[in-house]
């Protein structure tokens, strides 16, 4: 082997390939999950069902949380380490504002909509066979709706990570 090969510029290259790898795979593990969101919040009009339902999408939630942070810290550690040019570039500014709104669409919206939601339909007289409220009925919705959305904007996200726009 010889000396070129272990160049600086070799070096920092191959940290970039573990970077970009940690990031999208970051992406893929963080954000995959969220499609199934609305699917496992089919419409349902029982209490079981909901309770069910809520309780998986809680459990998967892990994933967008903290690879999600990974992905976003990886990135910036991307753009500060490459040579992606200026930072005011629309794929960038509009990720980070899409980010932005998905993070105020499930902490402002989503996560005190299904926090009631939850209280709601494991309340004992729903759980002792009385129907869900018309209410609950209507917050399950928009907690399928809020989840719907942020998983659109999150694959607005990709497309503009994949085709970096200028």
């Amino acid at each position: 082997m010889g000396i070129e090969n272990h160049t600086p510029m070799k070096a920092v290259l191959n940290q970039m390939q573990w970077l970009v790898m940690l990031h999208v795979l970051s992406a893929v593990i963080g954000i995959g999950p969220t499609f199934a969101f609305p699917l496992l919040l089919r419409n349902t009009s029982s209490a079981a069902e909901m309770t069910t339902a809520l309780g998986h999408v809680a459990k998967l939630e892990l994933f967008p949380k903290l690879f999600g942070t990974l992905a976003v810290l990886s990135g910036f550690a991307l753009f500060w380490l490459g040579s992606y040019g200026s930072f005011m570039q629309i794929w960038i500014i509009g990720t980070l504002l899409l980010y932005i709104v998905i993070e105020v669409l499930i902490i402002g919206f989503l996560n005190p909509t299904a926090k009631k939601l939850h209280e709601a339909v494991g309340s004992p007289d729903v759980q002792s066979g009385g129907g869900i409220s018309p209410q609950a009925g209507a917050m399950y919705a928009r907690v399928r709706s809020y989840h719907l959305w942020a998983t659109v904007l999150s694959t607005v996200i990709i497309v503009l990570m994949i085709l970096k726009p200028h």
